[in-house]
């Protein structure tokens, strides 16, 4: 009796000493991964702040008129890229991509854009309901993005501080496309940020 207590005992303390080795792994795991996030974040604080020196506005980009976002007929005809979810069906319509390639294009030749990029919900009557609103620019070295607050205020939209990009890319896989902004040269690919995505099938021009 006492043999099999004995060995009972011994085998609880096997595991209690084996749940206590694995948890230990994927603490130190988990650390490991917190550690490189943060190393990271610490990295591209550097980088952006260096890209907010270098960066050199341009003084001969055309802008829209900014309240012209909230029109989308004025804002299909000054080449802003517009993803917009129509009230009446749902479906998604999307107009001008060639505007963000245009811009990838000319920062990747070192020429100055300059590109708006609408998200919101169309009216019958032609109006934008306004849900994301940025704008980016490049002196042909680094981009300069431009979000704006649409809900604080309803008859303004209130630019948030700049943030400078080390470069947008655009990535197609099947009938998706997806357009990012990498905020440095060491930005992991599951860390870019999305400025539109869609499907092909919802291009409209």
């Amino acid at each position: 009796m006492k043999k099999h207590i004995l060995l009972a005992g011994i085998c609880g303390i096997a595991l209690i000493i084996n749940g206590c080795t694995n948890n230990s792994s994927n603490i130190s795991t988990k650390t490991n991964v917190v550690r490189k996030t943060s190393n990271y974040k610490v990295a591209a604080t550097k980088d952006t702040k260096a890209l907010d020196v270098s960066y050199k506005e341009g003084n001969n980009l055309i802008k829209p008129y900014l309240e012209d976002a909230r029109d989308l007929q004025k804002s299909i005809r000054n080449g802003s890229v517009i993803m917009i979810s129509k009230k009446s069906n749902g479906d998604f319509e999307v107009y001008n991509t060639a505007s963000l390639d245009n811009f990838i294009n000319c920062f990747n030749s070192g020429k100055q854009s300059y590109v708006r990029v609408i998200k919101g919900i169309s009216d019958n009557n032609g109006s934008l309901l306004v849900n994301k609103l940025e704008e980016y620019e490049t002196d042909g070295k680094v981009i300069k993005d431009t979000a704006y607050d649409t809900y604080s205020n309803k008859d303004k939209f209130i630019p948030a501080k700049p943030i400078y990009l080390y470069k947008m890319l655009k990535m197609c896989s099947g009938n998706s496309i997806r357009y990012s902004t990498l905020q440095s040269k060491d930005t992991p690919k599951d860390m870019d940020g999305t400025v539109i995505s869609f499907l092909k099938s919802s291009i409209k021009n």
